[in-house]
């Protein structure tokens, strides 16, 4: 506390005082009595406010009386999910959190909590009769039973799997071929004490990187996070697992992700026409249909970070732990959207201004001799006129 050491050096300097003048007659006395009768409030309240932080007042049955009270709407508000929702990610997780002290349920509960709102986590402590260092414990022992589990919601589609999104994706845009969006967002942090500079983006803050392809139903197919926010996207592209999944041919020719044009032109990029001025009517016209279709992604990030709130500034020092993190809320944002099929249209509002797209550089072409790539962009401008 910023005047908590003028208080007190007031306080002892008027018992000083007091002991000083102790021979110096009633006037003296009455002058000590004057100073610390006006300091000695200030100094009891600082006193019974440390003592409060040092043995901090604590939710004794948060769980077992309060959060069973908790109507539907209320349950979903504090935890991000309906009641039945996390009834089945409790099962589901359950094997993965052995309630050694802590039940699964608890332990559930609490990182739910951490995830969905801005709450420090000294207070999620005492919500949940915690301490602190115990609470982060739990927190990552949940993040890692999520990881454990990440192949049943979060995971590269299948060649049937991609049709079905390439149709989807058609009906609802008129775009062909489409399996997937990708785009990169930051996570703000702190920043590490060591090497922060590396972690500002072009934002000016200090964040973590956050790529990820998405679905026409918002649903996560593949993320990778971790890079500093110093790294541009087509870096943090061509040094993830998907780039080499996409060289080796893992989606057919007439297939594509839509990207920007950090990510450079390719067989499975189509990325928009750079404008310098003089695009034709049919480029313009791709240009529009293509953002109008990667949309998807830009709403994904943004359902994610209204629903987890703390990715909107993740306050942790620990750098090694914040993917985790990041990955765990991915893994539950993919989880919700296939246990509660959520109705798009009734989020879009109020996850429109949470991702505004990271800040691009252009970075040249995967393959500025891909002739194949630059005729099947063509192809496709003609196409959608």
């Amino acid at each position: 506390m910023a005047h908590q050491g003028v208080f007190y050096d007031d306080y002892y300097a008027g018992l000083a005082f007091l002991e000083d003048e102790a021979n110096g007659g009633d006037a003296a006395l009455d002058a000590a009595a004057i100073l610390l009768a006006r300091r000695g409030v200030l100094v009891r309240d600082l006193i019974e406010r440390e003592q409060h932080d040092r043995h901090p007042t604590r939710v004794e049955a948060y769980v077992e009386e309060i959060v069973p009270m908790y109507n539907d709407n209320e349950f979903k508000s504090h935890f991000r999910m309906k009641r039945e929702t996390f009834e089945r990610l409790q099962e589901l997780l359950a094997p993965h959190l052995p309630s050694r002290q802590v039940t699964p349920e608890k332990k559930l509960l609490a990182s739910l909590w951490l995830l969905g709102n801005k709450e420090s986590f000294r207070g999620v402590a005492d919500r949940f009769n915690f301490n602190k260092g115990f609470l982060h414990g739990i927190f990552f022992e949940v993040c890692s039973a999520l990881e454990a589990v990440q192949v049943q919601f979060l995971s590269w589609p299948t060649r049937p799997e991609q049709n079905d999104i390439a149709e989807r994706f058609l009906q609802k845009t008129g775009f062909p071929g489409i399996v997937g969006c990708i785009d990169g967002s930051h996570i703000p942090i702190p920043g590490p004490s060591h090497n922060r500079a590396g972690y500002i983006n072009r934002k000016g803050f200090p964040s973590i990187q956050l790529q990820a392809v998405c679905d026409d139903n918002l649903l996560f197919l593949d993320i990778i996070t971790g890079w500093p926010g110093s790294v541009n996207d087509a870096r943090v592209f061509r040094n993830s697992p998907l780039y080499d999944i996409l060289e080796r041919g893992s989606i057919d020719e007439n297939h594509h992700l839509l990207g920007d044009s950090a990510y450079g032109l390719a067989m499975y990029m189509m990325v928009p026409f750079r404008h310098y001025g003089h695009l034709s009517a049919e480029q313009t016209n791709y240009n529009v249909r293509h953002s109008s279709a990667r949309v998807a992604i830009e709403r994904a990030f943004g359902l994610l970070k209204s629903k987890f709130r703390r990715l909107q500034y993740l306050e942790m020092r620990l750098i090694e732990k914040i993917p985790s993190v990041i990955l765990s809320a991915c893994i539950l944002h993919n989880f919700i959207l296939k246990t509660e099929k959520i109705d798009i249209n009734e989020v879009l509002e109020d996850v429109a201004n949470l991702h505004e797209g990271n800040v691009h550089e252009y970075d040249g072409d995967l393959h500025q001799d891909n002739r194949l790539a630059i005729n099947k962009r063509n192809e496709l401008a003609n196409l959608l006129v």
